[in-house]
């Protein structure tokens, strides 16, 4: 599997703040995960929705379904059985709403603890056992490939990409930032590509950063490889230590497609959102597709 880079692959939006937009209470440590046990179904819908709004991907629900987390909630012995369904969801929503159309299916990866607390970075042995269940666990559902998200670290993206290769699925990675574009530990984007570029990824991505952050980490990203490269930021809203996510009053849809722009006129092969956006952005960053 490659990406064509000339043209623009548009990437679904938020899961875990649209679940709480909808209705669903979405409380830490579960954040989205709480919801494959009570109410999955809305968790279909949404990919519904973003499907019929132009994504040409979706990421399956799996951001907070590792053994730890479901652990803090008392759920480890639904570790497989979460993220089995997980990936089902994302297959029934494209095999109901693509409507032939190829839509990609990603399977989300991500750190294992807080993904804005670097300190709390695991050891290299837990990280290592741990992803490698998630990976394998992914790996046995036909997802197309997997996504590995909001990194802050080159060290545990690193092993997430080795597990995640390991299953010979291919993978993307994308880290999250600072203010000032850098990885948000301090690490560097050049010597992040040059660890990770030993697993082939399809692209370099940021994610889970105000819209400003991720143009200048793309302005790095674009110096350090000649790989694809994209960005899916976030929207209205802010980070919550409850809920997981706040939500602004206002539309930032149009703030946010100037980025886009921006990204787009720098060669980004992928365009989405992350936290706060919602499937009416999503129908928005269609203008970015080019000709194919």
């Amino acid at each position: 599997m490659t990406l064509q880079k000339d043209r623009v692959y548009i990437l679904a939006g938020a899961t875990g703040s649209e679940i709480l937009r909808r209705g669903f209470p979405t409380k830490l440590p579960l954040w989205s995960a709480q919801v494959l046990f009570e109410k999955p179904e809305l968790v279909r819908q949404i990919y519904v929705d973003y499907i019929r709004a132009g994504a040409d991907i979706i990421v399956t629900n799996t951001f907070r379904t590792q053994r730890r987390t479901l652990a803090k909630a008392g759920r480890a012995d639904a570790t497989g059985r979460i993220n089995r369904l997980a990936v089902d969801l994302a297959l029934q929503a494209r095999g109901e709403a693509a409507g032939g159309q190829p839509v990609l299916i990603g399977a989300s990866m991500t750190t294992l603890e807080d993904c804005y607390r670097p300190d709390l970075l695991p050891t290299a042995q837990e990280m290592e056992a741990e992803h490698r269940e998630q990976a394998q666990l992914l790996a046995s559902a036909p997802i197309d490939f997997f996504l590995l998200e909001t990194f802050n670290s080159i060290q545990e993206a690193v092993i997430a990409a080795r597990a995640a290769a390991a299953t010979g699925k291919p993978l993307m990675v994308s880290f999250t930032a600072n203010t000032r574009g850098d990885i948000l530990n301090g690490d560097q984007w050049s010597e992040a590509i040059r660890q990770v570029e030993e697993f082939s990824p399809l692209a370099i991505m940021v994610n889970c950063v105000p819209p400003a952050v991720a143009t200048a980490a793309l302005e790095k990203i674009k110096r350090s490889t000649a790989l694809p490269f994209g960005a899916y930021a976030n929207g209205a809203g802010e980070a919550d230590t409850t809920d997981g996510w706040k939500f602004s009053s206002g539309d930032r849809i149009g703030q946010y497609l100037d980025h886009c722009r921006d990204w787009a006129d720098m060669g980004a092969t992928i365009i989405g959102g992350c936290c706060g956006t919602n499937h009416e952005y999503t129908r928005a960053y269609r203008q970015f597709r080019r000709p194919q």
